[in-house]
């Protein structure tokens, strides 16, 4: 398995290297606002799907036991056939170019729900490939600077960017509404960029870098400059945004000091100020790589890469408090996919043997390892268990990321070796296994929803989503009290956070938005009024059967 952010080798002509190539644009699109009524099975090996069409099948109910383990809450279930019975099912291997059998070298997926296209990046090819979510196989690859090793693909959904940290010294912006071949904007940022996420507020994307001095470089993708460099006290790994508070949760290794101060540090783009050496500090048990966060529960699950102890970590973002999930760990990525409230986590150094999966040929420096996709959600949090282990699918050799399409429910997993076996490392094949997650999605609102938007200041008022009786759901809103000359609505989605922008009238201080979502409002999340790209007021998501707050939660219909 291939770790992340080791190169050190400088760039050069960095803007010659970075055209786009073949890379493949698409016209935007809205996607679907449910996800299809169908599922899928394929034999593992076998590139033929048969599809049947229907209602995707719950999947079978199955127990959950904890046992106490000191201080923490560790979490189990009884055997590896029902950790195995976790809604994935296996539909197809997808190949890539030059990917052959234990050579397919990857690091993170980034997805556009406007195109539908799931960006890879793919360090056996330097290159970012391309994949076209609606018929599941490779359509192109960006090329990259030899030299690169390269991190992360992450889009800026209402700007139509991609951005890319290389694993040396840059971040490279596309325009994916320019024409095919344009070269990227280049910001330089040293010592491995590594980790990135989306601030919908102040249309910044931030990035961690994997050697020291450590800092989070914060990168306006509207004002086109480095716009601010706060020091991290330790090493980190991969980040996230959260809608709920607006803050920037990072993942932190602390790979200095045998992991002493690893947990997960809080960064505050309001103020610019950091939480050290961490808000919610674990220690060598949990070394921190991947974090994702359920905006309804406010609950991390976090991807422990080794550590004392394995197991991912469930986090109760408002407490602190968490659960350990030790049949789960060894994990790089973890990535959540709103529609179904289900996170997935890359676990290939995992080495719990409960599930029942196979296990790779035993050889240096981890020795024999059960690869798994482990599945998790918080929708259920309680005061002990602010998360559940769901199951796992197995998977493979250098799996060590999951990439997923909220619109589909399906799963995207790199492997070089699948199935694993235990006897040899030349037997199976390399590629992308796609699985599809047959649950439910974990609402059914009908695109309803009402919003009272409040804070500290004059700006307040009532947001609306409906359904335009098709697939696309209609926010309307006018907001009063707006000093400033922009404003904008972060809303988090079954698809994305969101972000749409609302027309500003200064002389009443007032602004409408009138927009379509690409999903629907996640009921009990929090929204955001942001004015000249500043935080100015907020409100809990309301409506939709059996998930009214306020008693004008109505439909979200006009009144």
């Amino acid at each position: 398995m291939t770790t992340r952010g080791s190169a050190s080798t400088a760039m050069t002509d960095v803007a010659s290297d970075y055209t786009s190539g073949s890379a493949v644009h698409h016209s935007p699109k809205r996607a679907f606002r449910h996800w299809p009524g169908r599922f899928t099975s394929k034999n593992k090996l076998s590139n033929k799907t048969t599809k049947e069409k229907g209602k995707c099948k719950m999947p079978t109910s199955f127990s959950y036991w904890r046992v106490y383990c000191g201080l923490l809450l560790c979490a189990a279930l009884s055997t590896g056939a029902n950790l195995q019975n976790s809604g994935l099912q296996l539909l197809q291997t997808i190949p890539v170019p030059n990917w052959t059998l234990g050579k397919a070298s990857t690091d993170l997926f980034g997805f556009n729900p406007v195109t539908r296209i799931m960006y890879l990046a793919d360090r056996t090819n330097h290159a970012i490939t391309v994949i076209d979510t609606h018929t599941n196989s490779v359509v192109g690859q960006m090329p990259l600077a030899p030299t690169t090793v390269v991190n992360q693909p992450l889009i800026a959904i209402d700007l139509q960017q991609l951005v890319v940290s290389d694993g040396v010294n840059s971040v490279l912006v596309w325009d994916l509404r320019t024409p095919l071949g344009t070269a990227p904007t280049i910001y330089p940022v040293p010592n491995v960029p590594d980790g990135m996420d989306y601030d919908t507020i102040n249309q910044t994307v931030y990035v961690v870098n994997d050697n020291a001095p450590y800092n989070l470089t914060g990168i306006s993708l509207t004002k086109n400059m480095i716009v601010s460099q706060t020091p991290i006290p330790f090493s980190a790994d991969l980040i996230k945004f959260n809608p709920r508070d607006g803050k920037i949760y990072i993942a932190m290794e602390d790979a200095d000091h045998n992991n002493a101060s690893a947990g997960i540090a809080v960064f505050d783009p309001a103020t610019n100020t950091m939480s050290a050496p961490a808000m919610y500090k674990v220690g060598s048990i949990c070394p921190g790589h991947g974090i994702d966060i359920d905006p309804i529960s406010n609950v991390a699950v976090m991807g422990c890469f080794q550590g004392t102890s394995n197991g991912n970590l469930g986090v109760d973002l408002a407490t602190g408090k968490f659960i350990q999930f030790t049949d789960v760990g060894g994990t790089d990525s973890i990535v959540f996919n709103p529609n179904l409230r289900r996170f997935y986590s890359g676990s290939g150094l995992n080495t719990a043997t409960t599930s029942g999966c196979p296990a790779t040929l035993s050889g240096p420096p981890f020795g024999s390892l059960v690869p798994v996709v482990g599945v998790f959600d918080a929708q259920h949090p309680t005061k002990s268990a602010p998360a559940r282990i769901d199951g796992v699918a197995c998977t493979g050799r250098g799996n060590h990321i999951a990439g997923v399409d909220p619109i589909t429910g399906d799963v995207y997993v790199p492997v070089s070796q699948f199935p694993a076996d235990p006897t040899s490392n030349t037997t199976g094949i390399a590629g992308i296994l796609l699985f599809h997650d047959t649950t439910r999605p974990a609402q059914d609102s009908g695109g309803g929803s009402a919003t009272m938007l409040s804070g500290g200041g004059a700006a307040s008022g009532t947001v609306r989503t409906r359904s335009d009786g098709g697939r696309r759901t209609l926010l309307t809103a006018t907001i009063t009290g707006v000093a400033g000359t922009s404003a904008s609505l972060t809303v988090p989605t079954t698809v994305a956070n969101e972000l749409v922008h609302c027309t500003v009238t200064p002389n009443s201080a007032s602004a409408t938005c009138n927009d379509f979502l690409l999903g629907d409002p996640l009921i009990g999340s929090i929204m955001t009024l942001a004015v000249d790209q500043t935080a100015v007021a907020r409100g809990t998501i309301c409506g939709g059967k059996g998930n009214s707050c306020h008693a004008d939660s109505g439909s979200g219909d006009d009144d």
